[in-house]
């Protein structure tokens, strides 16, 4: 078997012997099926780190012991209250060259980490994430290399729209410059015969596939719909003709449409160039027709409100959000719950993205599948999320504006990095298997076709690095690392201070609610305890950053519950 198909195998397979003890630790009024009753509330500490692994970028112990003992849902209201925290202020303060109009992208990436690690919109910052993974677009793409200014306003456009309207998202993503350059629609121009010019069809090729609608029309549920015992297309390429066709015309403000070497470099969205936009009839999915003679904008709105009114757009995105916080294999009931709340908040709003992660925070599979499902349910941590885990965890400080050189080429280590997919189709698919005890099931693993051996190999020495040498009052940290991020494991090795065996079980304990949200399996925790134990009592430090890095680096650490 492939290691990482070991990996997962093995991951799951400890959640299902960890189900007893997961049972035992929920707390609560257990129903007669042992279920925990009142999921909408974190009863435990184990509970409100569940609950803060899918709705931030990773529980620290503070949140914890403020979430203890109250509703979600005021979590989420609270959440929904703050104002947002953008990169792009961040980015302008932090620019060493601000005479330059231009901002290196390395500020983008410290900006990025800034906000996940201290921005208190977490959940805003944790869904913005998961939304620049289903609209993608990359540095390493079309001509954005290194241009922080055009990727920082993009990403401040999943901040502001990611719990707005999914409406308002696609029209300020397809009209945004760091799209346009990325999929070819700045500076599409309508058709000319003469000089062998067509539009461009990237864009309206991935608008449809990627970030609306997918290949097959599906029920509200996910499933696809199944027409004579076949899978039904959503479109076809006489679509994507049409759909390019309407997205012609789009240029850049303070840029000339004919300048080849114009970069669009701007916060400003696109606007209209109407001498290049087709006014053709213009053929889109289901019958739709757009009429000759309108204005680019006309043209533009009238199709995305067609994608946005389709029947596909809800359980495609549901799906994808769902999978990005809580779990790679929602069961249909869990994708149909999220759906009919994207065609309908309650309120006749359609698309309301806030209620749609309300929605899949709060529902019964998201607080109680690690139970009721304990062998399939939950998602391989993203590499960064692995990262930011232990960051926030414990307590990370920085002791310098300018990032450490490393962690701005963290997709090197990490196979990951913000705004740095290898291509529109994200670092992973949404439908991935890496076969074996996974595939035989039936079930995916996004994240694990990000998880080379290679990469498995370095994120776990990266953590090695991280919880031994990158910590306050770490010899190796203050001789040579000067200036990086440093953990705080102070109040961890005085926990332990009297060498006791109650005090070491209680820094594992506190470690199993901190990462792996009180479902530490039994195995487990006797493989740490004997570590620790092995290390005299005199080195309480070692004792601490040895117990840290054997559950960092665990099967069951990689696994988000």
């Amino acid at each position: 078997m492939h290691p990482i198909q070991r990996l997962a195998a093995l991951a799951f397979a400890l959640l299902l012997a960890a189900a007893p003890a997961i049972r035992a630790q929920a707390g609560g009024t257990l129903l007669a099926d042992g279920f925990e009753s009142g999921p909408g509330v974190a009863r435990t500490a184990a509970d409100a780190s569940r609950f803060l692994q899918q709705a931030t970028f990773g529980a620290t112990e503070a949140d914890i012991a403020a979430l203890q003992g109250q509703r979600y849902a005021d979590w989420i209201d609270a959440q929904l209250a703050l104002p947002m925290t953008p990169v792009l202020d961040y980015m302008k303060v932090h620019d060493e060259s601000p005479a330059d109009p231009a901002i290196d992208f390395w500020v983008f990436t410290q900006a990025w980490f800034d906000n996940a690690l201290s921005a208190p919109d977490q959940l805003r910052q944790r869904v913005a994430f998961a939304l620049s993974q289903i609209l993608v677009v990359s540095e390493r793409g079309n001509n954005l290399a290194n241009d922080g200014l055009v990727l920082g306003a993009y990403y401040d456009i999943l901040l502001r729209n990611g719990l707005g309207n999914y409406r308002d998202l696609l029209q300020d993503v397809t009209l945004s410059p760091a799209m346009g350059r990325f999929l070819s629609m700045y500076r599409n121009r309508k058709p000319d015969p003469a000089n062998n010019i067509r539009p461009d069809e990237n864009f309206a090729r991935e608008v449809l596939q990627l970030f609306s609608l997918g290949l097959v029309k599906l029920n509200r549920d996910g499933t696809p719909l199944i027409v004579g015992g076949d899978t039904v297309p959503t479109y076809d390429e006489q679509v994507v003709r049409g759909f390019a066709h309407v997205f012609t015309g789009w240029g850049c403000e303070g840029f000339e449409f004919e300048n080849a070497q114009a970069t669009c470099s701007t916060e400003a969205p696109m606007r209209a160039f109407e001498a290049y936009h087709d006014r053709s009839e213009k053929h889109l999915f289901d019958g739709i027709v757009l009429p000759a003679n309108r204005d680019a904008a006309v043209d533009l709105d009238a199709a995305l409100d067609a994608i946005f009114a389709h029947p596909n757009l809800a359980p495609f995105v549901s799906r994808q959000l769902i999978q990005r916080l809580v779990t790679s294999n929602p069961s249909p009931q869990y994708i149909d719950r999220v759906a009919a709340v994207f065609e309908n908040d309650g309120n006749g709003e359609r698309g309301n993205l806030a209620a749609v992660v309300r929605a899949i925070l709060l529902d019964d599979e998201a607080r109680l599948g690690h139970v009721r499902n304990a062998a399939t349910f939950g998602k391989v941590r993203e590499p960064l999320l692995r990262l930011t885990q232990v960051w926030r965890g414990l307590d990370v400080s920085w002791l310098q504006d300018r990032m450490f050189p490393d962690d701005i080429d963290i997709h090197l280590r990490y196979n990951q990095s913000p705004l740095a997919a290898p291509s529109v189709f994200n670092f992973f698919s949404p439908s991935y298997t890496p076969g074996g005890a996974l595939g035989e099931q039936g079930l995916v693993a996004p994240e694990l076709q990000a998880i080379t051996d290679t990469f498995a190999i370095a994120l776990t020495n990266d953590q090695w690095g991280r919880i031994f040498w990158q910590c306050h009052g770490c010899y190796m940290n203050a001789q040579q690392y000067p200036g990086v991020r440093e953990t705080q494991l102070d109040s961890w090795r005085a926990s332990i201070a009297d060498g006791g065996n109650a005090a070491i079980d209680a820094m594992i304990e506190r470690a199993n609610v901190l990462f792996l949200g009180g479902g530490m399996s039994p195995a487990l925790r006797s493989r740490v305890r004997a570590r620790v134990l092995e290390i005299p009592a005199d080195d309480p430090m070692l004792r601490v950053q040895n117990a840290l890095y054997l559950i960092a680096a665990s099967p069951e650490f990689a696994v988000q519950r």
